[in-house]
Protein backbone atom coordinates (compact mmCIF):
# COMPACT_ATOMS: atom_id res chain seq x y z
CA UNK A 1 0.00 0.00 0.00
CA UNK A 2 2.87 2.40 1.18
CA UNK A 3 4.62 2.10 -2.09
CA UNK A 4 1.32 2.78 -4.34
CA UNK A 5 1.21 5.89 -2.49
CA UNK A 6 4.74 7.14 -3.07
CA UNK A 7 4.16 5.70 -7.03
CA UNK A 8 1.08 7.53 -6.98
CA UNK A 9 3.00 11.03 -5.74
CA UNK A 10 6.04 10.08 -8.15
CA UNK A 11 3.38 9.84 -11.24
CA UNK A 12 2.26 13.22 -10.70
CA UNK A 13 5.47 15.00 -10.00
CA UNK A 14 6.40 13.41 -13.02
CA UNK A 15 3.99 14.72 -15.55
CA UNK A 16 3.93 18.38 -14.33
CA UNK A 17 0.55 17.82 -12.08
CA UNK A 18 -1.04 19.75 -9.06
CA UNK A 19 -2.54 17.28 -6.62
CA UNK A 20 -3.98 17.14 -3.26
CA UNK A 21 -3.33 14.64 -0.12
CA UNK A 22 -6.31 14.58 1.95
CA UNK A 23 -5.76 13.45 5.54
CA UNK A 24 -7.82 12.64 8.31
CA UNK A 25 -6.32 14.59 11.54
CA UNK A 26 -9.11 14.64 13.97
CA UNK A 27 -12.96 12.67 14.66
CA UNK A 28 -15.39 12.54 17.52
CA UNK A 29 -17.96 10.62 17.63
CA UNK A 30 -18.81 7.58 15.07
CA UNK A 31 -16.55 8.20 12.00
CA UNK A 32 -16.14 6.05 9.06
CA UNK A 33 -12.16 6.66 8.75
CA UNK A 34 -9.34 6.41 11.48
CA UNK A 35 -6.91 9.53 12.09
CA UNK A 36 -4.25 8.82 9.90
CA UNK A 37 -6.08 7.83 6.61
CA UNK A 38 -5.33 9.49 3.53
CA UNK A 39 -6.60 9.81 0.23
CA UNK A 40 -4.46 11.06 -3.06
CA UNK A 41 -6.41 13.61 -5.32
CA UNK A 42 -6.00 14.99 -9.07
CA UNK A 43 -6.87 18.44 -10.55
CA UNK A 44 -10.15 17.57 -11.88
CA UNK A 45 -10.98 15.79 -8.94
CA UNK A 46 -10.82 12.22 -9.02
CA UNK A 47 -9.22 10.19 -6.51
CA UNK A 48 -6.04 8.59 -7.27
CA UNK A 49 -5.32 6.66 -4.32
CA UNK A 50 -6.90 6.10 -0.67
CA UNK A 51 -9.58 7.00 1.06
CA UNK A 52 -11.14 8.94 3.58
CA UNK A 53 -14.18 6.89 4.56
CA UNK A 54 -16.02 6.89 0.84
CA UNK A 55 -19.82 8.23 0.42
CA UNK A 56 -20.85 11.47 1.09
CA UNK A 57 -17.66 12.50 2.87
CA UNK A 58 -15.49 11.51 0.52
CA UNK A 59 -17.00 13.31 -2.39
CA UNK A 60 -17.76 17.05 -0.68
CA UNK A 61 -13.69 16.20 0.19
CA UNK A 62 -13.22 15.44 -3.57
CA UNK A 63 -14.61 18.80 -4.42
CA UNK A 64 -12.87 20.92 -1.94
CA UNK A 65 -9.59 19.21 -2.98
CA UNK A 66 -10.43 20.32 -6.53
CA UNK A 67 -11.11 23.59 -5.70
CA UNK A 68 -8.21 24.21 -3.42
CA UNK A 69 -5.63 22.54 -5.71
CA UNK A 70 -7.15 25.70 -8.56
CA UNK A 71 -6.22 28.25 -5.32
CA UNK A 72 -2.82 26.40 -4.94
CA UNK A 73 -4.01 26.83 -0.97
CA UNK A 74 -3.92 24.30 1.81
CA UNK A 75 -6.81 24.35 4.40
CA UNK A 76 -7.99 22.58 7.14
CA UNK A 77 -11.53 21.35 6.62
CA UNK A 78 -14.42 19.97 9.21
CA UNK A 79 -17.30 17.62 8.70
CA UNK A 80 -20.46 16.93 10.62
CA UNK A 81 -21.69 13.26 10.23
CA UNK A 82 -24.74 14.47 10.98
CA UNK A 83 -28.32 14.83 9.05
CA UNK A 84 -28.70 18.25 10.30
CA UNK A 85 -26.59 21.17 11.30
CA UNK A 86 -24.13 24.72 10.13
CA UNK A 87 -21.70 21.59 8.65
CA UNK A 88 -24.02 18.69 8.46
CA UNK A 89 -23.09 16.14 5.39
CA UNK A 90 -26.25 14.22 5.48
CA UNK A 91 -24.79 11.37 7.07
CA UNK A 92 -25.88 8.74 10.10
CA UNK A 93 -22.69 8.65 11.59
CA UNK A 94 -23.38 11.06 14.39
CA UNK A 95 -19.65 12.13 14.57
CA UNK A 96 -17.20 14.69 13.16
CA UNK A 97 -14.35 14.72 11.19
CA UNK A 98 -11.25 17.25 10.69
CA UNK A 99 -9.35 16.41 7.39
CA UNK A 100 -6.16 18.62 6.26
CA UNK A 101 -6.34 19.14 2.54
CA UNK A 102 -2.37 19.81 1.22
CA UNK A 103 -1.46 20.93 -1.91
CA UNK A 104 1.53 19.43 -3.62
CA UNK A 105 3.37 18.77 -6.69
CA UNK A 106 5.07 21.52 -9.08
CA UNK A 107 4.07 25.27 -8.48
CA UNK A 108 2.71 27.32 -10.86
CA UNK A 109 3.90 27.02 -14.66
CA UNK A 110 5.94 29.63 -16.17
CA UNK A 111 5.97 30.02 -19.81
CA UNK A 112 9.62 31.36 -21.54
CA UNK A 113 9.35 32.67 -24.83
CA UNK A 114 12.75 32.61 -26.14
CA UNK A 115 16.18 30.20 -25.26
CA UNK A 116 18.53 32.79 -25.17
CA UNK A 117 21.45 34.30 -22.56
CA UNK A 118 18.71 36.00 -20.38
CA UNK A 119 16.45 32.56 -20.42
CA UNK A 120 18.96 30.34 -19.64
CA UNK A 121 20.03 32.27 -16.68
CA UNK A 122 16.32 32.58 -15.60
CA UNK A 123 15.25 28.85 -15.52
CA UNK A 124 17.36 28.25 -12.81
CA UNK A 125 16.01 30.65 -10.84
CA UNK A 126 12.16 30.11 -11.57
CA UNK A 127 12.92 26.38 -10.48
CA UNK A 128 14.59 27.27 -7.34
CA UNK A 129 11.50 29.03 -6.57
CA UNK A 130 9.18 26.16 -7.42
CA UNK A 131 7.96 27.07 -10.75
CA UNK A 132 7.37 24.38 -13.83
CA UNK A 133 9.41 25.92 -16.78
CA UNK A 134 8.67 25.83 -20.06
CA UNK A 135 11.04 26.85 -22.50
CA UNK A 136 9.85 27.60 -26.20
CA UNK A 137 11.97 28.59 -29.13
CA UNK A 138 11.97 28.08 -33.09
CA UNK A 139 15.65 26.91 -32.89
CA UNK A 140 15.32 23.39 -32.18
CA UNK A 141 19.25 22.48 -32.18
CA UNK A 142 20.09 25.79 -29.75
CA UNK A 143 16.79 25.10 -27.55
CA UNK A 144 18.18 21.26 -27.12
CA UNK A 145 21.78 22.52 -26.64
CA UNK A 146 21.22 25.49 -24.58
CA UNK A 147 19.12 23.93 -21.54
CA UNK A 148 20.67 19.81 -22.20
CA UNK A 149 21.94 20.05 -18.58
CA UNK A 150 19.85 22.90 -17.38
CA UNK A 151 17.14 22.42 -14.51
CA UNK A 152 14.52 23.40 -17.23
CA UNK A 153 10.93 21.32 -17.36
CA UNK A 154 10.02 20.98 -20.35
CA UNK A 155 11.04 22.42 -23.83
CA UNK A 156 8.68 23.21 -26.95
CA UNK A 157 9.82 23.89 -30.27
CA UNK A 158 7.72 25.10 -33.50
CA UNK A 159 6.77 28.59 -35.14
CA UNK A 160 6.80 31.39 -33.32
CA UNK A 161 4.19 32.92 -32.67
CA UNK A 162 1.55 30.17 -34.10
CA UNK A 163 2.90 27.66 -31.55
CA UNK A 164 0.56 29.40 -28.69
CA UNK A 165 -2.47 27.88 -30.29
CA UNK A 166 -1.03 24.44 -28.95
CA UNK A 167 -0.60 25.53 -25.24
CA UNK A 168 -2.97 25.20 -22.65
CA UNK A 169 -2.18 28.13 -20.09
CA UNK A 170 -3.03 27.68 -17.06
CA UNK A 171 -4.95 29.81 -15.29
CA UNK A 172 -2.50 31.33 -12.53
CA UNK A 173 0.63 31.09 -15.72
CA UNK A 174 3.28 33.39 -15.86
CA UNK A 175 3.98 33.87 -19.41
CA UNK A 176 7.76 35.92 -20.13
CA UNK A 177 8.71 37.08 -23.92
CA UNK A 178 12.25 37.69 -24.29
CA UNK A 179 13.25 36.46 -27.13
CA UNK A 180 15.82 37.01 -29.91
CA UNK A 181 13.75 39.75 -31.85
CA UNK A 182 12.06 42.82 -30.78
CA UNK A 183 9.61 42.04 -33.65
CA UNK A 184 9.10 38.34 -32.88
CA UNK A 185 7.99 40.02 -29.01
CA UNK A 186 5.58 42.28 -30.95
CA UNK A 187 3.95 39.51 -32.90
CA UNK A 188 3.98 37.00 -29.74
CA UNK A 189 2.35 39.60 -27.43
CA UNK A 190 -0.41 40.37 -30.17
CA UNK A 191 -1.11 37.17 -30.86
CA UNK A 192 -1.75 36.59 -27.04
CA UNK A 193 -3.98 39.71 -26.37
CA UNK A 194 -5.90 39.02 -29.10
CA UNK A 195 -5.86 35.19 -29.75
CA UNK A 196 -6.37 34.65 -26.27
CA UNK A 197 -7.85 37.52 -25.18
CA UNK A 198 -10.08 35.80 -23.08
CA UNK A 199 -7.55 34.19 -20.87
CA UNK A 200 -5.39 36.91 -20.17
CA UNK A 201 -7.15 37.71 -17.15
CA UNK A 202 -6.27 34.56 -15.75
CA UNK A 203 -3.19 34.53 -16.00
CA UNK A 204 -0.87 35.96 -13.21
CA UNK A 205 1.95 37.66 -14.93
CA UNK A 206 2.87 38.63 -19.20
CA UNK A 207 6.07 40.77 -19.60
CA UNK A 208 7.66 41.68 -22.35
CA UNK A 209 11.60 42.80 -22.73
CA UNK A 210 12.68 45.57 -24.36
CA UNK A 211 13.86 49.74 -23.15
CA UNK A 212 11.22 51.87 -22.21
CA UNK A 213 11.55 53.42 -25.56
CA UNK A 214 11.08 49.99 -27.49
CA UNK A 215 8.39 49.24 -25.66
CA UNK A 216 6.11 52.11 -25.84
CA UNK A 217 7.17 52.02 -29.75
CA UNK A 218 5.72 48.43 -29.58
CA UNK A 219 2.52 49.46 -27.35
CA UNK A 220 2.08 52.48 -30.05
CA UNK A 221 1.42 50.03 -32.48
CA UNK A 222 -0.63 47.84 -31.30
CA UNK A 223 -2.86 50.09 -30.15
CA UNK A 224 -3.08 51.52 -33.55
CA UNK A 225 -3.71 48.12 -35.04
CA UNK A 226 -6.91 47.67 -32.56
CA UNK A 227 -5.39 46.30 -29.24
CA UNK A 228 -7.19 47.48 -26.61
CA UNK A 229 -4.92 49.89 -24.13
CA UNK A 230 -6.39 48.28 -21.11
CA UNK A 231 -5.10 45.12 -22.87
CA UNK A 232 -1.45 46.65 -22.60
CA UNK A 233 -1.97 47.91 -18.89
CA UNK A 234 -1.76 44.33 -17.98
CA UNK A 235 1.87 43.79 -19.37
CA UNK A 236 5.07 43.69 -18.12
CA UNK A 237 6.81 45.56 -19.88
CA UNK A 238 10.19 46.20 -19.72
CA UNK A 239 9.66 43.07 -17.84
CA UNK A 240 11.81 43.07 -14.24
CA UNK A 241 11.99 45.67 -11.19
CA UNK A 242 13.69 48.71 -11.94
CA UNK A 243 17.83 47.97 -10.45
CA UNK A 244 19.70 49.01 -13.61
CA UNK A 245 20.28 45.87 -15.03
CA UNK A 246 22.39 45.15 -17.34
CA UNK A 247 23.73 41.84 -17.89
CA UNK A 248 21.78 38.37 -18.54
CA UNK A 249 22.36 37.35 -14.84
CA UNK A 250 21.26 40.57 -13.70
CA UNK A 251 18.59 40.81 -15.92
CA UNK A 252 17.21 37.33 -15.14
CA UNK A 253 17.13 38.37 -11.41
CA UNK A 254 15.12 41.50 -11.95
CA UNK A 255 12.47 39.26 -13.49
CA UNK A 256 12.37 36.70 -10.92
CA UNK A 257 12.12 39.21 -8.97
CA UNK A 258 9.17 40.72 -10.19
CA UNK A 259 7.75 37.02 -10.25
CA UNK A 260 8.13 36.95 -6.72
CA UNK A 261 6.10 40.46 -5.65
CA UNK A 262 3.76 39.75 -8.65
CA UNK A 263 2.97 35.86 -6.70
CA UNK A 264 3.40 37.41 -2.96
CA UNK A 265 0.58 39.99 -3.31
CA UNK A 266 -2.30 37.23 -2.89
CA UNK A 267 -0.96 35.70 -0.15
Amino acid sequence: MQSEFVKNIDKQIQQGETFALVTVVEISGSAPQRIGAKMLVDSLGNRLWGTIGGGTIEKLALKEAQMLIQKRTPQLKEYELMEEGEKATGMLCGGRMKVFIDILGVGSKSYIFGAGHISQRLVPLLASLGFWTVVIDDRKEYLNESFKDSKVSETMVGTLPQIIDSIEFEEDSYIIIITYSHELDERILKYLLSTRQQELQTWKYLGMIGSKRKVKEIFNRLESQGIDPSLLERVHAPIGVPIRSQTPEEIAISIAAEIIDVQNKDR
